[in-house]
């Protein structure tokens, strides 16, 4: 049994006016910026939130800067419209095109076979992507003033990736607990603070247990298909069946419907679990311990009611300001023909920038009531073991990354907060 005595409390601090208004104010200016600020706004959020986080009661720090960001971006850019235009010049020999528009109508075998060229393309970029992501975002973290870090490893991280999601595809998802433990340990086994490593010891077999509900919610819902099946290969007129046909017609939907609800709460269930798993089986030197005790029903409530009270509020929100906006420019623009036929020139603009604003209210309230909620609730249940050992650990050599994590930007698969 892991020893409490010398246990570290991690704790989250924030601040929801504080994170209100900073929210606010990095959204107004990505916007007025057509999305350029977004680089320096990601960076105001994250020094919120890892500033929040304490262990022990010293905070974390996030060093990172947006010009890094923004710099990285067009480093990404670049390098991406390079290899692009390489697999194009490839492809236009087979008379095929990345950029080309399928048609629903048209060929389908040929818009499977774009949909999986698309894949095989930006497949090893996207997870090339991620771990560089995460290694720039260790290598921008401190606590007490020692860094973390990563090793390069994104092209190995890639490759494996790869092979473990064709084989979790390829055998049903029975293998997706081997792909969860060896990509964590891939990344764990590559993290450092300081001089000491981290280490993700136990075995992946260990993940199958939080499948459980994956695979209830799988049975339900195919027993649920096989009963509709059934239904639809016979004749309800026979013997006057019908009301039987239609009892189980009703009970296949309903099983089908429950598996499904019962299958994404499933996934909820293995992601918490699963975390809870690897944490308590992860190390770092050699006597410092984790354990992170989430809880499956609090995340999907934070998650349900975030997910209503901004459903609720953001087109409130977004609404008014396209509104106020829509008077400030039927002022600024009367007169002015726009070619919005009867629509006052003002109003056509209110609405184009009530519907732009409507995704950064969305951000903002997302952030409120979703992000730093899961985050509060992931602190107050972790606890690092032995932490005094977290003393003796010296400096590590700074990364430099220049192109940061510009590939997740650029590929849009997001970059964490």
């Amino acid at each position: 049994m892991t020893d409490t005595t010398n246990a570290g409390a991690v704790e989250f601090n924030g601040n929801t006016p504080q994170l209100r208004g900073l929210a606010i104010v990095t959204t107004l200016l990505t916007l007025a910026t057509l999305g350029i600020y977004r680089f320096w706004a990601r960076t105001r959020l994250r020094r919120y939130f890892w500033s929040a986080f304490t262990l022990d009661g010293h905070g974390f720090e996030y060093t990172g800067k947006g010009i890094e960001k923004l710099i990285g971006f067009l480093i990404a850019v670049a390098v991406l419209a390079i290899y692009l235009g390489i697999f194009q010049i490839a492809l236009s020999f087979a008379g095929m095109s990345l950029f080309e528009t399928v048609d629903p109508d048209g060929d389908e075998l040929r818009g499977m076979m774009l949909t999986y060229v698309t894949f095989i393309a930006l497949a090893p970029l996207i997870f090339y992507a991620q771990y560089r992501a995460r290694r720039y975002m260790l290598s921008r973290t401190k606590w007490k003033g020692i860094r973390f870090g990563a090793e390069q490893a994104a092209w190995g991280y890639s490759l494996r990736a790869i092979g473990h999601y064709m084989l979790t595809i390829v055998t049903l998802g029975i293998l997706l607990p081997r792909q969860t433990f060896y990509l964590e340990k891939y990344k764990a086994d590559r993290t450092w603070f300081g001089s000491v490593q981290f280490t993700q010891e136990g075995r992946w077999q260990s993940l199958y247990p939080a499948m459980k509900h994956i695979g209830i919610g799988l049975l339900v819902a195919i027993i649920g298909g096989i009963i509709a099946a059934m239904i639809s290969q016979s004749n309800g007129s026979e013997d006057g069946a019908e009301r039987s046909y239609v009892a189980l017609a009703v009970l296949a939907g309903l099983m089908i419907f429950i598996g499904a609800v019962w299958l994404y709460i499933g996934f909820a269930y293995y992601n918490v679990h699963s975390h809870r798993i690897l944490t308590g089986t992860k190390t770092l030197g050699n006597n410092i311990r984790f354990t992170s005790t989430p809880r499956t029903a609090r995340i999907i409530g934070i998650y349900l009611l975030g997910g209503l009270i901004i459903s609720l509020l953001a087109p409130i929100i977004a609404g008014l300001i396209g509104g106020i906006l829509g008077v400030i420019s039927d002022r600024a623009l009367s007169g002015v023909d726009l070619g919005t036929g009867d629509a006052p020139a003002g109003v056509a603009v209110g609405m184009v920038l009530g519907y732009i604003t409507l995704f950064g209210v969305f951000g903002v309230l997302n952030l409120i009531f979703i992000k730093q909620p899961i985050l509060e609730h992931y602190a107050e249940v972790t606890t690092v073991h032995n932490a005094e050992e977290l003393e003796d650990v010296e400096q590590r050599e700074g990364d430099q990354m220049i192109e940061a994590e510009g590939f997740a930007d650029a590929l849009d698969i997001g970059a964490g907060i």
